[in-house]
């Protein structure tokens, strides 16, 4: 018996587990008309597009080829009364000839399974390949991923979704799509063999006349095959649920790893490898216990469909047996029944022989259906866009909130044109950053008019720098190009920020961010500046990690290398003073006010 499932401990878009006091049921499992929707809403777009072309000419080869499949089957069923006959008449040239025709069928077959199978696997990687850009492209467009985290409570890991879900949904959409289209071709085909091989006869069992009417074998087959699906149903629908949980535990066990290996200086510092080993633990937990309800699940379907499977092999024997004995049909008849019975029920039994694919197949669904909902709802928020007009950076009028509504910024303006720069000042938690991401267009909660000068370029420095995967140099120069300055230039750059025992390093592939402390990272992203000279330079606390000499020469070197750049840095230290024209404080009437106007401004 399955154990009741504890109310989901699910995650957010970056895998902070929360609690869910809903039915877990309400963010996972969608209904069967609402999966459908989303099937055809992931999967059509694919189809309408230039680079489909080639899939449609091996789609139209898949189906020539399941063509084949099946009139080798009815080839081999005819086979088997042939052969079999000759056994009975023990005609030895009729039993080698048989032989032969078997030899050059089984070759075609194999010849059509594999080049089948071929094309199938194409076809997948080239409609893996579009889905996994476009969702790329979508979840990274404006600013999406960031903004998931914002709004999205339902969506976890959108890391799987990308590269293992889509993956999913295409090889589960064309092999159980063909399965069910060649099922019911097979359907067909062998419903005729069957109907002709079971006409309307009479015959004596124990002292009675049984009489059979036309097609029996036909009628026998979609009962038996009727009650099958039926009862594989009712035993298999918790498997959807359980597969889309498993999925997700598994998410988030590997996460946590990741996350570890990510802060394992901070962790090893804080001697928290006991509370690690607790979270691990409980995490893996959720995992044993899902994945045994799955298997437990797994086992009574498997029971049933096994059992149900066994029977199939020797059902139609037993009702052709008697006419067998009563002398109406041959040996060779009986196994061409057998042959037929088994395909139509094989057809007839298609939910039940995919019943695991199905279950698996619809909790891809609901998975990438709940992220496209993310995206959309993401998609929708608004967006402070600055305008691109004059020569000056402004804000007019901006009011900035918190996502619950709470106030941080009442209403805002200031202009600041080439070569001026402004400190902004307070406390923790009044706004500050808040005010940068609504600048850079990605915090949705605000209203207002942002300009940027026309064709400016922009970059935007954090606290913690972002170090992409890469060389060194890559890192320096992100987002721009490592072409932007000469190796012998870097070496210089480096060597003007202290950084010189890192020359050596340009171009050695490494996790910069696990190498380097958040000082020498913090220099680096300085550096990024430098080499990207942008017009608009935005700096989140670059320096908190560097002690003030430090901070003075890189400051310093910003006003040397970059002149004509607005500069609007957020820091807490007065001697960020000297380095800017402008002040606004964020705890006072958040009014914009020239330093050297207002020396005595308290820092």
């Amino acid at each position: 018996m399955l154990r009741k499932e504890k109310p989901l401990q699910s995650e957010s878009v970056f895998g902070k587990r929360r609690f869910d006091g809903e039915n877990p049921e309400k963010h996972e499992s969608q209904r069967l008309m609402e999966s459908v929707r989303a099937f055809f809403r992931i999967a059509i777009p694919f189809w309408k597009t230039r680079e489909s072309r080639a899939a449609w000419v091996m789609l139209v080869g898949i189906v020539l080829f399941s063509a084949l499949s099946i009139y080798l089957a009815k080839q081999f069923n005819d086979w088997y009364k042939g052969f079999w006959d000759f056994m009975q008449e023990y005609n030895l040239d009729g039993f080698i000839g048989m032989l032969w025709l078997f030899g050059f069928l089984a070759t075609v077959h194999v010849c059509t399974v594999v080049y089948k199978r071929y094309i199938i696997s194409a076809m997948e990687i080239r409609w893996r390949r579009w889905l996994t850009t476009e969702y790329i492209r979508r979840y990274l467009e404006d600013g999406t991923f960031y903004r998931l985290q914002l709004t999205d409570q339902k969506t976890d890991n959108p890391d799987q979704r990308i590269s293992e879900d889509l993956s999913q949904f295409v090889a589960l959409t064309v092999n159980i799509t063909i399965s069910i289209l060649t099922d019911l071709s097979m359907l067909i085909t062998f419903a005729i063999v069957l109907w002709d091989l079971s006409q309307a006869v009479t015959f004596p069992v124990m002292g009675y006349e049984i009489s059979l009417p036309d097609g029996y074998l036909l009628y026998l087959a979609m009962i038996y095959a009727a009650m099958g699906t039926v009862c594989t149903f009712i035993i298999g629908r918790p498997l959807v649920l359980l597969n889309f949980r498993q999925q997700r535990y598994e998410a988030d066990f590997r996460f946590s790893l990741v996350r570890l290996r990510e802060n394992a200086e901070s962790v090893a510092i804080y001697k928290g490898e006991m509370e690690e080993r607790k979270r691990f633990n409980s995490l893996f937990q959720d995992v044993v216990h899902n994945y045994v309800n799955l298997i437990i699940k797994t086992k009574q379907i498997g029971f049933f469909t096994l059992g149900y499977a066994q029977l199939a092999v020797i059902f139609p024997i037993l009702i052709s047996a008697p006419m067998y004995f009563a002398k109406i049909i041959t040996l060779g008849s009986i196994m061409q029944i057998n042959s037929a019975f088994s395909k139509v029920q094989e057809s007839l039994s298609t939910l039940i022989d995919n019943f695991t694919s199905l279950a698996a197949w619809k909790a891809v669904i609901d998975r990438l259906s709940l992220f496209e909902k993310s995206i959309r709802a993401a998609d929708n928020l608004p967006r402070l866009e600055p305008a691109r007009e004059g020569a000056a950076l402004s804000l007019e009028h901006v009011r900035v909130t918190k996502p619950d509504g709470t106030e941080l910024i009442q209403d805002l303006s200031f202009s600041l044109v080439s070569g001026q720069s402004l400190l902004i000042k307070g406390h923790s938690g009044c706004g500050k950053s808040t005010l940068l991401r609504t600048v850079a267009g990605i915090w949705p909660y605000a209203s207002g008019k942002v300009t940027f000068p026309e064709n400016a370029k922009t970059l935007f420095l954090s606290q913690k720098p972002y170090m992409p995967l890469g060389t060194l140099k890559d890192a320096v120069c992100y987002p721009g190009s490592r072409d932007l300055v000469s190796d012998e230039a870097f070496v210089k750059m480096l060597e003007n920020v202290g950084l010189s025992y890192l020359s050596g390093y340009l171009n050695v592939i490494n996790q910069w961010d696990h190498v380097l402390s958040l000082g020498e990272q913090q220099r680096i992203s300085f550096l990024r500046a430098f080499v990207n000279k942008p017009n608009l330079l935005f700096m989140d606390e670059v320096t908190s990690a560097l002690d003030e000499t430090n901070e003075a020469k890189l400051y310093g070197f910003v006003r040397q290398e970059l002149p004509g750049t607005i500069v609007i840095s957020v820091g807490h230290r007065s001697t960020l003073r000297e380095f800017h024209t402008d002040i606004l404080d964020m705890e006072g009437d958040q009014t914009v006010r020239s330093i050297a106007a207002n020396p005595d401004i308290e820092s």
